[in-house]
């Protein structure tokens, strides 16, 4: 069973400068709902710390926010094997940058999640999805 996750992998500039134009995925597996998970319909989310060197490689995976101990898990595991077009010897890149990534869980596992989505964001208020924003830039 492959995830109902549904993944806003939004790069968050570094105080150094800004990561988005070196940052490619090639290859970003997503995350496995817990079975068990599936069976209680619940629902969370998961903020999400990579640190990716020059060489496209995913150095360090680390949850950062968490509703349930087995999200941080399935995630931090997925993430780990992300990888991104490598940037070695472009001018102005660092050799590692770091991104935060949120992952959002909903309470159908089986089902696609695009609609639920879709009501669920119909229901949050402009000023609750500007406050995750800012928050997760204060994350630098």
């Amino acid at each position: 069973m492959r995830i109902t996750a549904f993944m806003i992998a939004a790069a968050l500039a570094p105080p150094v400068g800004a990561a988005e134009p070196f940052l490619v995925p090639i290859y970003t597996p997503t995350p496995v709902f817990p079975p068990e998970l599936v069976k209680t319909r619940y629902a969370g989310k998961v903020r999400a710390q990579l640190w990716i060197k020059s060489d496209g490689q995913v150095r360090e995976a680390r949850a950062i926010e968490s509703g349930h101990p087995q999200l941080a898990a399935v995630v931090e595991q997925a993430l780990r094997q992300w990888r991104y077009k490598p940037w070695v010897g472009t001018v102005g890149a660092p050799p590692m940058t770091t991104i935060t990534v949120p992952v959002i869980f909903g309470s159908h596992g089986y089902r696609r999640f695009n609609t639920e989505v879709t009501v669920g964001l119909g229901n949050i208020r402009c000023g609750y999805l500007n406050h995750e924003v800012k928050s997760a830039r204060q994350d630098y």
